[in-house]
């Protein structure tokens, strides 16, 4: 193949990029460190049975909606079975003895938020206005042919705070730990995430929410399928180590295999910081390399797999935010976990039966005597480390589910440490760089360098999370595609 695209990663931006850019006629080459592609969006297996690794949920599903519409251009629709979550309860967040339902759709949550706070009517409308008008006013989003949208780089990322902007809108203490819940989704807590991206988010779980069924594999075998219909190749064991320049272009890249790919177009699907570290020196400023490098990065997850006897059936198909104040008080501290039950919405499951799922965000800090030491060879003292983590997470598993007693046959755990291995994103980071407030505008890394063939997408960009990921690959080939918009005038209803 004589490429003149050359894709760096193959996660779930790298597959999305690799089909819009074939479509428009480029014969595109993805490069992947590993041996299989997904990114966040792989599988494991222990003893038969499928754990995902970074796939739960997704919303906005349906006709009309994002990624419903953005599955129907990619043509990837009729390969995926979306299984709905239940349509009164498709998430709970529960806190203590406290529990609130999201429904699977957002004019129900609407309804149920008004029924429930009615003293907060005002609060709560003014809320639904705001986040609709986002929403409408965000390119990608809202899809709609004849309206002008604002680009997501042009999109005012406010420097308030979810939690600050609540402050003049909701009272009720318990709604506004409700409507913070869902900052969880970008790893960010409600004083640290801008209230657009918080509502942008908040938005997309709704309409519909779903689970891909075979989970996030699925979705990687339906985007890889597809580039192979359009001519993708994909290369795997070919992490790229050095990016050759001859301002202000890139010329060629150089993998760990030493292989040398010479193209036209380079798009970066990986961490921003991968590619400033293999630009050869000199390729862009020092200010700017050190920008790059000294930017936060979102925080890194612990990861617990449970093998079960027989499914737990009280924490059923609805997918669980919990958070347990005891757990919260200890040292290190427990953050609110994630728990999915895939085999209660795929039934007739035959990736291996009765399983949980959950996480929770944590620094890689705990880590840090181990951070040079290669997967399985970081020692005892680690192991004990993340057993006695995990066991602390089956703890609040059980309070959440107690019948969860006596049915757990094995646990496996992952920390940052195992991220940063398998993704190379820099502590571990599953958000890539943070999107807190401190970190917007002019201090997020763009899609565009000064390096005229060099773009980036992903996580680090505009917008985190599977439909952020989505949103930030249209948006980057949007600006390469050179097409005059018809990739926009394609999707859009």
């Amino acid at each position: 193949m004589s490429q003149d695209t050359i894709l760096i990663g193959a996660g779930l931006s790298g597959l999305v990029d690799a089909i819009l850019l074939a479509e428009s006629g480029r014969r595109v080459l993805v490069l992947e460190q590993h041996t299989i592609p997904g990114g966040y969006l792989q599988q494991f297996a222990r003893k038969r049975t499928v754990f995902d690794v970074g796939f739960h949920y997704t919303g906005s599903t349906a006709p009309g909606r994002p990624l419903g519409q953005f599955f129907e251009h990619l043509r990837i629709r009729d390969r995926l079975r979306l299984l709905p979550f239940p349509a009164e309860a498709a998430i709970e967040v529960r806190s203590g003895e406290r529990s609130f339902a999201y429904p699977a759709t957002f004019e129900r949550f609407v309804e149920t938020a008004l029924a429930t706070w009615p003293h907060e009517r005002e609060g709560l409308e003014r809320f639904v206005r705001d986040v609709e008008e986002v929403a409408a006013a965000y390119k990608w989003y809202a899809l709609k042919r004849g309206v002008d949208y604002a680009h997501p780089d042009d999109m005012p990322f406010s420097q308030q705070s979810f939690a600050s902007y609540l402050d003049g809108v909701i009272e009720d203490p318990w709604l506004r730990e409700v409507l913070s819940f869902q900052s969880f989704n970008l790893g960010l807590w409600a004083d640290e995430i801008p209230w657009v991206k918080h509502v942008l988010a908040f938005r997309s779980n709704f309409d519909v929410t779903c689970r891909i069924e075979g989970g996030g594999g699925a979705l990687v075998e339906a985007l890889v399928a597809r580039g192979h219909e359009l001519g993708v190749e994909y290369r795997f064991k070919e992490a790229v180590t050095k990016l050759v320049c001859r301002k202000p272009h890139v010329v060629a890249v150089e993998t760990s295999q030493g292989e040398r790919y010479e193209a036209e177009l380079f798009v970066a699907a990986c961490h921003p910081k991968v590619v400033v570290r293999a630009l050869e020196q000199g390729a862009v400023s020092d200010l700017f390399r050190e920008h790059v490098l000294g930017m936060k990065d979102s925080r890194g997850a612990l990861q617990v797999f449970l093998r079960l006897t027989e499914p737990v059936t009280s924490i059923g198909a609805t997918c669980v935010l919990f958070r347990d104040a005891e757990e919260e008080a200890r040292t290190p501290p427990l953050g609110p976990i994630l728990v999915t039950n895939p085999c209660a919405v795929e039934r007739g499951d035959e990736r291996g039966g009765a399983r949980l799922e959950a996480m929770t965000y944590m620094s890689d800090e705990l880590f840090a005597p181990w951070s040079e030491l290669p997967v399985l060879k970081r020692g005892a003292d680690y192991e004990a480390l993340k057993g006695a983590l995990a066991e602390r997470v089956v703890g609040m598993l059980t309070k959440l589910a107690p019948e969860l007693s006596g049915r757990v046959t094995d646990v496996y755990a992952a920390t940052p440490l195992s991220d940063a291995w398998y993704t190379r994103n820099d502590h571990g980071a599953v958000f890539g760089i943070s999107h807190d407030v401190t970190q917007q505008g002019r201090d997020r890394p763009t899609s565009r360098l000064r390096l005229k063939n060099l773009v980036f997408t992903g996580h680090s960009i505009n917008m985190p999370g599977i439909c952020g990921v989505f949103i930030n690959a249209f948006h980057t080939c949007d600006l390469v595609r050179d097409d005059g918009g018809a990739l926009f005038a394609s999707v859009a209803t």
